[in-house]
């Protein structure tokens, strides 16, 4: 059955309903919902701790089936809980509302409602314009579909709204740094036999690895954080007995070759390619190949759990 137009007004315990039923995100509970000129929301995000939370969105047009609003209001309510726990937990529980198709950004709200509401079964529609007033959310459908048989299928795909990174250099004007270790790398290699010279770029790997690390740490264009993570894991390695006792659950028995990984694979992750290139002596395909080598290492490795260290101390440390 086929409708072409129909008004909805919707209010707090609506809503709230329709959260519980069809969308309900695990660590995001909702406890009550107040729609005034814009919708108030209340509740909890549970990551190991419960953070209580008061919401305002105002919800301002509907463009190319997004819900577009702003965030009018935030308060987090757990007064003696630190304040770098409470943003490091707001950032997780902005991931779990993108991960249903709510995103935010410096203040902007948009909503793929489509996404969203994908498993209300039986229907689908599009809204057409939504207010708020006189303490109902009114939205007016367009286009709604019923199928009691359940015939109706949905394949909504979930948009990406972060902001791809394109490389701003073209590849062959990368200009490779030159210094003793250039020099010192093509007098070996015009000494080395002729049917190995064109394996030449495979051979000199381990030295062109010491080199890129050298001038990496040199470089004014990689951030301090880098550089310090680098520096550890050089010293890790160098040191001949082991910082970190084996009897230490679970990086304990982390080897130098998983810390061997983890750093380069922080080189790979966190340092502008264009850096990358620049400082590596070899020929850029190599480069791919090696950072092929290391997502591959990296799973076979005490370096993936290193890197899931890494990654949550730089989240807590960046707010």
């Amino acid at each position: 059955m086929n409708v072409s137009s129909i008004n909805v007004g919707l209010t707090g315990e609506d809503l709230i309903s329709i959260y519980n039923d069809f969308v309900a995100i695990k660590e995001i509970k909702i406890s009550n919902i107040d729609v005034k000129e814009d919708i108030r929301i209340s509740g909890s995000f549970t990551k190991g701790l419960t953070i209580n939370f008061e919401v305002k969105v105002k919800l301002n047009s509907m463009e190319n089936g997004l819900i577009n609003g702003e965030l009018t209001g935030f308060k987090i309510l757990n007064i003696g809980i630190p304040s770098f726990i409470r943003k490091t937990i707001l950032k997780f529980a902005l991931k779990s509302l993108s991960d249903v198709g709510i995103n935010y950004d410096k203040g902007k709200v948009i909503i793929q409602y489509k996404y969203l509401l994908k498993d209300i079964p039986y229907v689908d529609f599009d809204i057409y314009s939504i207010y708020c007033a006189y303490g109902v959310f009114n939205v007016e459908l367009r286009n709604a579909k019923f199928s009691l048989g359940g015939e109706l299928k949905k394949e909504i795909e979930l948009l990406n709204f972060e902001k791809e990174k394109v490389p701003e250099f073209n590849e062959e004007d990368i200009s490779k740094t030159e210094d003793s270790y250039t020099k010192g790398r093509e007098k070996i290699k015009d000494k080395l036999p002729n049917n190995a010279k064109k394996y030449s770029d495979y051979i000199f790997v381990l030295p062109d690895i010491a080199a890129l690390i050298y001038r990496l740490l040199k470089d004014k264009r990689v951030s301090m954080k880098t550089k310090l993570v680098i520096s550890a894991a050089v010293a890790y390695i160098a040191v001949p007995c082991d910082i970190i006792p084996d009897k230490v659950p679970f990086i304990g028995k982390i080897d130098d070759i998983a810390i061997g990984v983890f750093a380069l694979n922080v080189i790979i992750t966190d340092v502008p390619l264009n850096v990358v290139l620049e400082n590596w002596q070899g020929k850029n395909d190599i480069l791919i190949v090696l950072k092929n080598v290391i997502d591959y290492a990296t799973n076979f490795t005490g370096a993936k759990n290193i890197d899931s260290i890494y990654r949550v101390m730089e989240e807590v440390l960046s707010v």
